[in-house]
């Protein structure tokens, strides 16, 4: 498996925001406003994941006060984290179709501006668990590892 890389970031980013603001252009007036806590399952995965980041990294690189784990939980970590960023790059790419939608009509329309505030929370939670994705995969990565057998 190969490293996450800013193109394999961006392809979900640009195909699912290009989706969602298709789907929010024709849809939006029917949808219920956004709620403020539809960030924090995110924000718990983020940080889920930034602690999982640094037991891995500790065990990878054999800490002294490190505990075992074993390369099965570690390879599912690092699959884990992969998938995370690319989930998390894929609903960035939502909020920000959201935000293209609403912040138009956020000055005038009173829905348009809470809209644009949840919006805005959700793209700072997707990008929370795109970083932390990105660090929980890097952290199975074997520090004394050269690369000469990279695929």
């Amino acid at each position: 498996m190969r490293r996450t890389g800013p193109l394999d970031l961006a392809v979900p980013l640009v195909v699912v925001g290009a989706i969602a603001y298709g789907l929010l252009h024709i849809s939006y007036d029917s949808l219920p406003t956004l709620g403020y806590f539809a960030p924090v399952p995110l924000v718990a995965l983020a940080l889920v994941e930034f602690v999982a980041a640094r037991r891995v990294r500790a065990a990878v690189r054999h800490e002294p006060q490190a505990r075992p784990m074993a390369a099965i939980v570690i390879a599912r970590c690092v699959a884990l984290g992969k998938a995370s960023s690319l989930a998390g790059a894929a609903l960035a790419g939502a909020a920000c179709a959201l935000l293209a939608r609403v912040l138009p009509d956020a000055g005038t329309v009173s829905a348009a501006a809470h809209d644009s505030r949840a919006g805005a929370f959700l793209l700072a939670a997707c990008m929370l668990v795109v970083v932390a994705g990105l660090v929980l995969e890097r952290a199975g990565i074997d520090p004394g590892r050269d690369g000469s057998d990279r695929r």
